[in-house]
């Protein structure tokens, strides 16, 4: 569950934009991505159009809910239906769209996955409650000054677009203001990270690809596989009694004359990630085994054969405090693993695929009805998804 704590805050920090849970456009990564690039619309739709009933609310329109009923507990507190619909809306979203990045197409339904949604809703809502009681566990709850500023957030315009958009009790607002605030603060318990530490949260790796698949990503013939293969191992031989100044330069000339990573031209120094990244399996376990200067032997992963060379990176300072964030993420979830959450029998009665349509387009009819004040962006909502 790593970043889940970074998505929540986004999550809110939407909401407060009033830009309820639009997505952003998959993007192409470079190799060796997890995942090759889709290339489907991702805002198709087929679900029929949906006319919403404005003179409900959103919760009641969308789960046939009240705002105020309870669905979840964490450590005795109470998660009502207001906020539980506006995170169970902004995984499905998030959802449909990891989907879409790894399918290439939007899924048929949300149906198959209606337990998973509900539970990893439930996550999320735990997490911040989580973040909440670890702030005063650890002695740095919310300042006068803090609570001030999250106050401030709101003017009358805002408030009234978010209680009519989202249904949002005081409390929920509450929640959403405070947020920030209590993750600085938690945050702040993190120490400096060791070098150590860093070397074991970012890497720059240079890699040599002997491609075992094509543009497509379907297999290559057996008999090219093999010509792959030793290809690699007679780069490897040539690599392995070199060391220093002389193994990178040529660990260099063989990467220019063999490598087949389409990323290489515009990433002649390596790549530099964190271990947030998806890759592709098996490639930054690799990386990481290796010390600076050091070589793997041949890799194997699903796009083909690569020899590494693992390199400093420059200036890792930079790089501190997102290893700190990465660190509470860990904690968190160690955390949100020892705290008692109860779901009312009513989180199992929603439907989720009908509920993320309605809420949808409850959002757009809304919009329109209610435009926002030219102060702050009109709320956005992404496409409903498709019925089966």
């Amino acid at each position: 569950m790593k970043k889940r704590l970074s998505a929540l805050l986004l999550v809110f920090a939407l909401a407060l934009g009033l830009t309820a849970c639009g997505p952003a456009q998959p993007q192409d990564s470079a190799t060796p991505s997890a995942d090759p690039p889709a290339s489907a619309d991702p805002n198709a739709s087929a679900a029929p159009e949906i006319v919403a009933d404005l003179s409900k609310n959103i919760v009641e329109f969308s789960t046939g809910l009240s705002p105020e009923e309870v669905l979840v507990t964490v450590n005795g507190q109470e998660i009502t239906a207001d906020l539980f619909c506006y995170l169970l809306a902004s995984d499905c979203n998030n959802f449909i769209y990891q989907y879409y990045s790894h399918a290439g197409s939007l899924p048929e339904s949300l149906d198959p996955f209606a337990d998973l949604l509900r539970d990893d809703a439930a996550t999320m809502a735990s997490y911040y409650t989580v973040l909440r009681q670890k702030a005063v566990e650890l002695g740095v709850p919310l300042t006068d000054e803090q609570q001030a500023e999250a106050s401030a957030q709101l003017d009358e315009d805002t408030l009234a677009q978010l209680r009519g958009a989202y249904a949002f009790s005081d409390q929920s607002l509450e929640f959403i203001t405070t947020l920030q605030a209590y993750n600085d603060n938690v945050l702040s318990t993190i120490p400096a990270p060791t070098d150590e530490e860093l070397n074991n949260f970012v890497y720059r790796v240079k890699h040599i690809l002997f491609k075992t698949v094509d543009d497509n990503y379907e297999a290559l013939d057996d008999d090219t596989v093999a010509e792959k293969r030793a290809q690699a191992e007679d780069a490897l031989s040539q690599l392995q009694s070199l060391e220093g100044e002389a193994l990178t330069a040529k660990f260099d000339e063989l990467m220019n004359e063999y490598s087949e990573d389409p990323g290489l031209a515009s990433n002649p120094d390596g790549y530099t990630y964190t271990v947030e990244a998806s890759l592709v399996d098996g490639f930054a376990e690799a990386a990481l085994a290796l010390k600076s200067g050091e070589i793997s032997g041949i890799v194997e992963t699903d796009y083909g054969y690569h020899i590494m060379l693992r390199l400093d990176v420059e200036d890792i300072s930079q790089y501190s405090d997102d290893c700190r964030s990465y660190q509470l993420d860990e904690k968190m979830d160690q955390w949100v693993e020892q705290v008692t959450i109860s779901k009312a029998d009513a989180v199992a009665s929603i439907d989720v695929d009908d509920f993320y349509n309605k809420y949808v387009a409850y959002q757009e009819a809304y919009a329109e009805a209610h435009p926002a004040p030219e102060t702050s962006p009109a709320p956005e909502s992404p496409s409903p998804a498709p019925e089966g």
